[in-house]
């Protein structure tokens, strides 16, 4: 086997043995940690735990520090035939990964698992992420948040919140399945039919972002994700390369992930909505200018703007139906007219609601003291927000429809599905 592995070079020479797997390992000036957490890995008895061997593969940026040289010493020395060697420019943790995983499929191994070089990830966590894909887990993600993870008492504040908050954006900006605790880890073992099944081309990620994304192929790809609880821990030796940058490149790629995310179903929602409240201005007009062409306004007026607020009813749900919430449509297949009846009704009991949150958060507001028209807006406010959620989780829930039709023994789309 080849100890330094270029990135165009041709793998075809050598193929991994049986039941191993590789660990990569991205490194940016990490002369600091890399032989330590090597000797570490390597002394992992994941034969005799888990049935699987351990191979590495350390992909280098170039690191001026030498990382690069020491990785190459050992891979000739110590650990020859165990570890590889991956070079190339500084091109970010995504682009780095990429293209460690294209090596990991050329040189054929079964089992590719990814962790960080600063000791955030303890090596003995290893052996349960291998044990989980035997067990029959596509993917094994390490987790501080399922019961049993750990995050260190001295991690700062910030780092955090920046997790907790990256995480809420991916679900809500990105649409990433809920079921999936742990979203922004490098620490995970992954099955070679999970990593060839992901279309790399369809984002550019070079920093952390490639993180969310990963999990999002994991969880819409049908594939079966376990989280193994493990306890994290404050980097060795160090700094941390996240920046300003990747937080912006973080926040670009939750926004091309899912077309039906929380944020771009809500966006359609508002859209929608406004288009309704002109649609019933103009019904309003239309209908008064057909009937009422020569009446002042008076008590026949109420009839027409309850005809109008009908129509915008109407055409709300056409549109909800079809494009605010077209996951529900698209996943579970037509609609019958009798589902689509059942909608409306539902539809029509929630603008009802609506109205009744209007009217009673005007006269809280009002009673409380505040102006008479932000008291109003106040009340548009939270009867929109009201009518979403209901809207979103009661009529038009698409995980409730999938559910429906899968007991009915019609089958239903691919879901992420969590091992227990």
């Amino acid at each position: 086997m080849a100890s330094a592995i270029q990135p165009d070079e041709d793998h075809a020479k050598w193929t991994a043995p049986a039941r191993t797997a590789l660990m990569i390992v991205p490194t940016y000036n990490e002369a600091g940690n890399i032989s330590a957490l090597l000797d570490e890995l390597f002394s992992l008895p994941t034969r005799e735990r888990t049935g699987w061997d351990l191979h590495v593969l350390v992909r280098d940026d170039r690191s001026p520090d030498g990382t690069g040289e020491i990785v190459e010493g050992l891979a000739a020395g110590a650990y020859a035939g165990r570890l590889h060697l991956s070079r190339g420019t500084k091109q970010g943790l995504g682009k780095a990964l990429e293209l460690a995983f294209k090596s990991s499929l050329e040189l054929g191994y079964e089992v590719v698992m990814t962790m960080d070089a600063d000791f955030s990830h303890a090596p003995e966590d290893v052996l349960p992420l291998l044990e989980a894909i035997e067990g029959g887990a596509d993917v094994a993600v390490g987790s501080r948040y399922t019961p049993g993870g750990l995050i260190p008492g001295d991690w700062p504040l910030s780092q955090i919140v920046r997790t907790r908050v990256a995480s809420q954006v991916a679900r809500g900006v990105g649409g990433i399945d809920p079921g999936l605790r742990e979203l922004t880890t490098n620490f995970r073992a992954m099955r070679r039919e999970v990593l060839a099944s992901i279309d790399f081309g369809r984002v550019v990620a070079r920093g952390y972002g490639f993180q969310i994304f990963l999990a999002n192929a994991f969880t819409s790809g049908g594939w079966v994700v376990k989280e193994v609880p493990i306890s994290f821990h404050t980097r060795a030796n160090g700094v941390s390369k996240a920046s300003v940058k990747d937080v912006l490149e973080f926040i670009r790629i939750a926004l091309q992930l899912n077309d039906d995310s929380p944020f771009k179903q809500l966006v359609r929602f508002l859209l929608v909505g406004a288009s309704g409240t002109v649609v019933n201005l103009a019904a309003l007009w239309t209908l008064r200018q057909i009937f009422l062409p020569e009446d002042p306004v008076g008590d026949s007026v109420w009839v027409l703007s309850a005809a109008a607020i009908q129509i915008s009813i109407l055409w709300n749900f056409m549109w909800h139906t079809g494009f605010t919430f077209r996951r529900y449509r698209r996943e579970g297949g037509a609609l019958g007219p009798r589902q689509v009846a059942v909608n409306l009704v539902k539809f029509e009991g929630a603008s009802a609601l609506t109205q009744t949150v209007i009217f009673l958060a005007f006269v809280v507001f009002s009673n409380l003291g505040v102006f008479y028209l932000l008291a109003q807006a106040l009340g548009i406010v939270t009867a929109v927000g009201v009518n979403y959620w209901v809207s979103s989780h009661y009529i038009w829930d698409w995980r409730r429809r999938i559910g429906a039709v899968s007991a009915a023994g019609f089958g239903g789309a691919k879901e992420f599905r969590r091992a227990t």
